[in-house]
């Protein structure tokens, strides 16, 4: 009994090595935090570092869209979600196209911040304003040509975020008043890229946030959506989660 055989003290050190990495992971706290891509461009990934010294946590980030990170918090594939859309439409719209798919009912949003949308067109475009109703009405396919609202007489090319991506989410629930989206024009990634296609065709139109707009285009005066933006916990957060949550709130507060 003295003497433990080869083996044996083989397995006891690897059980004290797998027990010493598993309280380094535990330590390190690993937070994976997935969805949309607004929250992590104007909150997570500028204040990375920050973040996670404040906190003791590590942050692990996936952008694929609001709906996308409430499916990996709810498949367990995400500890929180971002969301820049509210909880409630955000879901709605994922269980539109798959019905059933996302119960949300143990979820809590923990609002972080806003931001604003804007609407903009190529910088020779002559039409450097308009209604809230004529937007509605080129973005529905009801108005398809820009003379049709004192522009030239050239088609109206849409480009368009992907369904389910907070940006648009939040202009489908908030500012479009039940019209859906025209089918017609180009569908981007990203919001970044819907501008570059603005800044290339003097013909189109789409929206964005200061994040994703730059000189290349030129902003509509006088219209604006408020966006909201969020972490999303299943049940009530853990005190390393609460206390992250706090430190993006008074980032998102200074937005």
């Amino acid at each position: 009994m003295k003497h433990l055989s080869t083996a044996v003290a083989a397995a006891l050190l690897g059980a004290v090595a797998l027990g010493a990495t598993a309280g380094t992971t535990l330590a390190a706290g690993n937070i994976r935090i997935h969805g949309s891509s607004t929250i992590a461009k104007k909150i997570v990934w500028p204040n990375k570092g920050a973040l996670e010294s404040k906190t003791g946590l590590s942050l692990s980030v996936i952008t694929n869209g609001s709906g996308n990170g409430l499916k990996d918090l709810a498949a367990g594939k995400a500890d929180m979600a971002m969301i820049s859309a509210p909880l409630e439409v955000a879901a709605e719209l994922t269980n539109r196209k798959a019905p059933g798919s996302l119960d949300v009912t143990e979820f809590q949003a923990h609002r972080i911040g806003s931001v604003r949308i804007f609407f903009v067109v190529h910088p020779s475009n002559p039409v450097k304003s308009l209604s809230a109703e004529q937007v509605r009405d080129i973005f529905t396919g009801k108005i398809t040509n820009w003379k049709e609202v004192g522009g030239l007489d050239s088609k109206i090319l849409l480009v368009n975020e992907r369904a389910g991506h907070g940006t648009r989410t939040v202009l489908e629930s908030v500012f479009m008043q039940g019209r859906a989206f025209s089918r017609s024009g180009r569908v981007m990634k990203a919001l970044a890229q819907q501008t570059q296609v603005v800044a290339q065709a003097p013909n189109a139109i789409t929206f964005g946030n200061m994040s994703s707009i730059d000189s290349s285009v030129v902003v509509l005066q006088g219209l604006e959506v408020l966006q909201p933006l969020s972490l999303v916990t299943k049940g009530a957060p853990k005190p390393e989660m609460a206390k992250l949550i706090a430190e993006a709130a008074a980032i998102g507060a200074r937005l």
